[in-house]
Formats: C-alpha cells, structure tokens, sequence
C-alpha cells in the first residue's frame, strides 16, 4: 500500500514536472533580447595593399548569457579597411589608425547540451580602431542596426604580422 501510495505519487511529480518544463522554457524565450557573451581564441590575418586592407579571422570559443545553455562557438569573416593602421605607420613614419574597418562574421552558436545550432550573420565594424594592440568594434545586423560590440587583439606583442595567436570577446544582443 504505501509503495503503490508512493509510486502513485512519483508519478504524479513527474507528469506535473514534464508538464512544467515546456512553461519554463517557454518563460525563457520570452525574456525578450538578452546579451550573449563570448570568448574565442583563432587567427588574424590580412594582406595590405596600396589602396585597402583585406582580413581574414577565424576562431572557435564558447558563449553564454541567453538563458539557453552554454554555446560552443565556430566563425569565420572577411572584410576590409582602408588602412593598416599603425602597422602602416611604421612604414611612413606616421601614427594612423585603421579606418572603416568592416568584417562580415558568419558563425555557428551549438548549444552544448542540446546541439541544436544557431546561426550568426554579423558585421564587426569600427569607424577608427587601433589595430595591432587592441581593435575594438561595434556588431550590426546586416541592415545596421547596433547589437553589441567587441575586441580582438593578437599574441604577437605589437608587431605588425599575420596572427595564429588571437583571442576575441564581444557580446551582442539575440
């Protein structure tokens, strides 16, 4: 009697408990736009030319903050500016920071517990920043709209060079 009175009512918890978790979850798409972090570790690279800076970057890093999990994080991107920067200053003499500088990310956010992705079209975009120490920016939508914003920096201590070694954090809004 008391073992069917408490199989009954393990049953019982756990129809109710099933029936929660659509509400929870639910709840949590509905909290509207909440930021997601990240932190990536990857490559910078870039080919000068007389006219314009063309880059690659690559990287892989985790991210959280949308109270859906932690992401595992892959993303590529390729953009240009108009200068090199301080790297084109130490070959003129000038100090000069890069200018319109403009990279489309496209990656992949894959919810570690579920592995259910999401896909990020993104531009990384910085009118002035200050490339090789740190380059910050800011994310837009592909139609401009402002929803985070970021920094890179490379490992190679200041020195105008392709970069195995980088490492990216930004945040932007879902």
């Amino acid at each position: 009697m008391i073992r069917r009175s408490i199989v009954k009512h393990g049953i019982m918890a756990l129809a109710l408990a099933i029936g929660l978790v659509p509400l929870a979850s639910g709840t949590a798409g509905a909290v509207g736009h909440l930021p997601i972090t990240c932190t990536a570790a990857g490559t910078v690279l870039f080919k000068n030319s007389a006219n314009s800076t063309a880059w690659t970057l690559v990287g892989r890093g985790s991210c959280q903050g949308d109270l859906e999990g932690t992401y595992f994080l892959d993303f590529t991107g390729s953009g240009t500016s108009d200068s090199l920067g301080n790297c084109d200053a130490m070959n003129g003499g000038f100090v000069v920071p890069v200018t319109n500088l403009s990279i489309n990310i496209l990656g992949t956010l894959t919810n570690a517990a579920t592995l259910v992705p999401k896909f990020i079209n993104q531009d990384w975009v910085a009118p002035l920043t200050t490339y090789p120490i740190v380059t910050p920016f800011l994310i837009q939508t592909n139609g401009g709209d402002l929803i985070g914003a970021g920094a890179f920096f490379n490992h190679v201590f200041i020195q105008c060079l392709n970069s195995p070694v980088a490492q990216f954090d930004f945040a932007f809004l879902t």
